[in-house]
């Protein structure tokens, strides 16, 4: 029987409709105000009590009735003997109206009991009166507000020890039977169920509550179970694998006899497999199992759906580079590919990673992503292309692309090198696609261990440098433009291997 799959693609932005016509589920708990930094009020927050609640001093002083200085001054002090010494906060007695400070009075010998005073003072002076801070019943944040650090002191400080806050959790599901649990070494045909992790910490940064379940196998019956008890405990619904068409992907089927699957297959690249439906009101989004393939429809889908409920995740920075390769497409996807970028003078330049789906790696090595629209047949070498960024945009200023032949001496260079804060991102190549860069000034060095491969620099004037830990010997060498000896952070860079090799 030959398989159908994906007989109805849609595109990126019809997926995105779709889920964001779901309507927002609401739901709180009540937890204590130090545990409630990130979380949004869901309801709002009024005081408690009046702060301060009645007159108090704000300076260390003494309590005095104002019309008793009036005409003080240096030439005509006025001597007081009623009075009450305060510190900072002590209530005010009620037949006195200001504070004059300690700075600002004199004791005449050896009295305790008299003042000189040489200015005169203002009714009100130097006190903090009833409900200056904040009065009772007055609001101190409105629902919907994103509790930060310092608002928690200022909450208990009216009354407030509790908050209701909102609420949204998500449950995952893996499926399949190769999976087995992190930390345990895979036989061949086994996979560590890693998806769910990487999900669950995205996730937590929209600051959800995330719930991942145990693996289920590919059982159409257990996997219905195991999605009756996830969403009878959460909002949203994430099953991971089980979204492709192969023989034992019964994702889709289940969400269809369980309520309604909205679509299955979109042109996009990674993730066509991704799917979305819905059961008793709550969105079940369908992860495909590589792991690249997952981290675009969580980027892509679950972000859209978070944020479309309010749920704000980390900023989104765009960013102009320069390629130093061509990418191509298929022209009727969306393409979304990973690149390393640095910053070379005044311009971004990246260098491609690995377009496979199941290549963990390429997002480990990677710090932009590059969109490749649909009806697009790629980029050319040398185009100026927007990207994504998934880093700090200042760590692309402390980044060295080293692009060329794996080398282990490569892991030890980028150890080392992150103890002075430079971050080393490397593309396997061969040497030669790597010299065509340095060519292009598209990164920083080439590791090459052919020097054969140096014939196509011509006249380009470049520094081969031999690296290797402890003096052993190495075929790699690294290869830079000599315009690199003055640059800053490759002077940096040559400490660091200096430091290695001896």
């Amino acid at each position: 029987m030959t398989m159908k799959r994906y007989l109805h693609q849609i595109t990126v932005c019809e997926a995105v409709t779709i889920i964001k016509k779901v309507p927002p589920r609401n739901s709180s708990h009540l937890i204590p105000v130090v545990e409630a930094v990130g979380h949004r009020l869901a309801e709002s927050l009024y005081a408690q009590y009046s702060v301060p609640e009645v007159p108090v001093s704000a300076m260390d002083g003494f309590a005095i009735r104002s019309t008793n200085t009036i005409n003080a001054r240096e030439q005509t002090p006025v001597h007081l003997r009623e009075f009450v010494r305060l510190n900072t906060g002590n209530v005010i007695p009620k037949e006195f109206d200001a504070v004059v400070r300690v700075e600002d009075t004199l004791f005449d010998g050896n009295d305790p009991n008299e003042i000189t005073v040489r200015k005169e003072v203002n009714p009100g002076a130097n006190v903090r009166e009833t409900g200056e801070d904040i009065k009772k019943g007055q609001l101190i944040l409105s629902a919907g507000t994103v509790i930060r650090p310092f608002d928690v002191g200022a909450i208990a400080s009216y009354g407030i020890t509790h908050v209701n806050v909102s609420r949204i959790s998500v449950g995952i599901l893996p499926t399949g039977a190769e999976l087995i649990l992190p930390g345990t070494r895979p036989l061949p045909g086994q996979v560590v169920e890693s998806n769910t992790t990487m999900a669950e910490a995205y996730l937590l940064e929209f600051g959800v509550d995330v719930m991942r379940y145990p693996p289920v196998g590919d059982n159409p019956l257990l996997i219905r179970e195991a999605l009756k008890r996830l969403l009878s405990e959460n909002d949203i619904a994430i099953v991971s694998a089980g979204s492709s068409a192969g023989t034992k992907d019964f994702t889709a089927s289940v969400i269809a006899d369980m309520g309604e699957l909205l679509f299955h297959g979109v042109a996009m690249k990674p993730a066509k497999p991704a799917m979305f439906g819905v059961v008793e009101n709550k969105p079940i989004f369908g992860l495909p199992g590589y792991p690249l393939s997952a981290q675009t429809v969580l980027r892509l889908f679950v972000r859209e759906l978070l944020e479309e409920w309010g749920w704000k995740g980390p900023v989104q920075d765009l960013v102009q580079v320069q390629l130093g390769d061509s990418i191509s497409s298929d022209g009727d996807v969306d393409e979304f590919s990973l690149h390393a970028a640095a910053r070379m003078g005044n311009r971004y330049v990246v260098i491609p990673q690995s377009r496979g789906a199941s290549v963990q790696m390429t997002g480990v090595r990677s710090n932009v992503v590059i969109h490749i629209p649909q009806g697009i047949d790629g980029f050319e070498a040398g185009d100026e292309v927007t990207a994504l960024l998934t880093v700090p945009r200042e760590e692309l200023d402390q980044t060295v692309l080293i692009a060329g032949v794996y080398d282990p001496v490569l892991d030890i260079l980028a150890e080392e090198a992150m103890k002075v804060n430079i971050r080393v991102r490397t593309g396997n190549f061969s040497g030669l696609s790597g010299l065509l860069l340095l060519l292009k000034n598209c990164c920083h060095a080439v590791c090459i261990t052919d020097d054969a491969d140096l014939v196509i620099l011509n006249d380009t004037k470049v520094f081969i440098r031999s690296f290797s830990e402890g003096g052993h010997a190495t075929l790699a060498r690294l290869v830079y433009r000599a315009e690199m000896e003055k640059d800053p952070l490759m002077q940096k860079l040559f400490s660091v291997m200096e430091f290695i090799e001896h």
